[in-house]
């Protein structure tokens, strides 16, 4: 694993991400939220560790600086793809932009498929809340199902769901939700690379 990706997993197992959610910004519009984005068209020169440089920006509040950055690494890169992700959706959530927030959750979904653990902790909360998708509890608990027994979470050390998630998935989720969730999580399988990438 690459030394930029073990760092990004350490920083949001150390819980920096919280830090993602910092003050509002003005210049939300400046970034194309459409999925239709052409990587040769984005001029931006990358650092020499683009990956740290972009997870640094987003812990530091500074999504409008990393989306670029991180777009161009989305292509091949899981963690790449959660951290864009992540600042969509913080982003759409700070400029009220709908679009933006769909466009992260997407990006957060796709890193949960190919079995990225922190991508699936988030998508708990993601369908919890509704943030870019339809609220879906039973979502939100198949998410919940899959990232607990990720053998990547389990090997890293990685927490379970923090406690105030899993009481508000509890209370959506009566023993018929609970099963449908189970299903859901069992019929589930990480998605192949070539067919995604």
């Amino acid at each position: 694993m690459k030394r930029a990706a073990v760092a990004a997993i350490l920083a949001l197992v150390l819980g920096a991400g919280a830090q993602a959610l910092a003050a509002p910004r003005d210049d939300v519009g400046s970034i194309d939220p459409g999925g239709d984005h052409d990587p040769s068209e984005n001029q931006v020169q990358l650092p020499p560790d683009p990956e740290g440089k972009a997870v640094e920006l987003r812990l530091a509040g500074k999504c409008d600086e990393a989306v670029p950055i991180l777009r161009r690494l989305s292509d091949s890169d899981d963690i790449a793809r959660y951290n864009l992700g992540l600042c969509l959706v913080d982003l759409g959530k700070k400029g009220n932009n709908a679009d933006f927030e769909q466009e992260g959750a997407q990006w957060i979904l796709k890193a949960a498929n190919q079995g990225l653990p922190n991508a699936q902790s988030s998508l708990v909360s993601v369908y919890l809340d509704g943030s870019g998708v339809t609220k879906d509890p039973v979502e939100a608990g198949k998410w919940s199902l899959i990232y607990q027994e990720n053998g990547m979470r389990l090997a890293l050390g990685l927490p379970d769901i923090p406690n105030a998630v899993e009481t508000r998935l509890d209370g959506a989720l009566d023993a018929q939700g609970w099963d449908a969730a189970r299903q859901r999580a069992a019929a589930w399988a990480p998605a192949q690379r070539n067919a995604e990438n």
